[in-house]
């Protein structure tokens, strides 16, 4: 039985997920971020997080955003059957030139992040927040967040050393992304009028293309 493995984006948890409809007949473990180290890179991280998954053969990885970062450290360990990244990067060759000047120049450990923690209309319209709920949930999950392991998160994408494009894997991309801007992005299935946030605002769209892309994993097995 195939298992999936949900990764959340940067410090959040499983209602990011909420409008995300996958095959219930599918196993699901949904991943909770951990503490770094000290000094700890994605590559490690990520190994310490295979702890969380039961079982490690017949995988389905599913990464939003920073989790689609960690999906791909996932699949170098596990590799899974299928890795499906959704508003994410896949190598560092995707990452905007300005991330990896940020990542040499030390920012995430320099900016004051605290103070974008106070603009909920900032946050909604750099994430492509679409509703009143949705916005209120996304500025609920950034007053949550914990500043030292954000620091930390984007240092490590900002220097994220990825070159390997791992096999297996579907990129789902918004066309609108602010975030990770599409013209950065290669090998991709687009979504037209996607924003950062599409998991939830077009949770429908996104569910499709994963459930059409379960669907072939289970008639090939058949």
């Amino acid at each position: 039985m195939f298992h999936v493995v949900m990764i959340p984006g940067l410090g959040v948890d499983e209602r990011i997920f909420q409008n995300l409809a996958v095959d219930n007949r599918f196993t699901r473990t949904i991943i909770r971020w951990i503490q770094p180290a000290p000094n700890e890179n994605l590559t490690h991280y990520a190994s310490r997080l295979t702890k969380q998954i039961p079982q490690q053969k017949n995988l389905i990885l599913i990464g939003i955003s920073f989790g689609g970062i960690i999906a791909v450290e996932l699949a170098k360990i596990l590799n899974p059957i299928k890795t499906i990244i959704i508003s994410s990067v896949k190598t560092r060759h995707e990452l905007p030139w300005y991330y990896r000047l940020a990542g040499k120049l030390r920012l995430p450990y320099l900016v004051p992040l605290r103070a974008g923690k106070k603009i909920p209309k900032l946050q909604a319209y750099i994430f492509g927040a679409k509703t009143k709920e949705e916005a209120t949930l996304l500025h609920q999950i950034i007053q949550e967040l914990d500043i030292p392991y954000v620091r930390w998160a984007l240092y490590q994408i900002s220097n994220w050393p990825n070159l390997t494009n791992i096999p297996n894997l579907l990129h789902v991309h918004g066309s609108h992304d602010k975030l990770f801007p599409i013209r950065y992005i290669h090998n991709f299935r687009a979504i037209n009028g996607g924003e950062h946030l599409m998991v939830l605002s077009l949770g429908e769209q996104v569910s499709q293309i994963i459930n059409q892309e379960l669907l072939k994993l289970t008639e090939s097995a058949a």
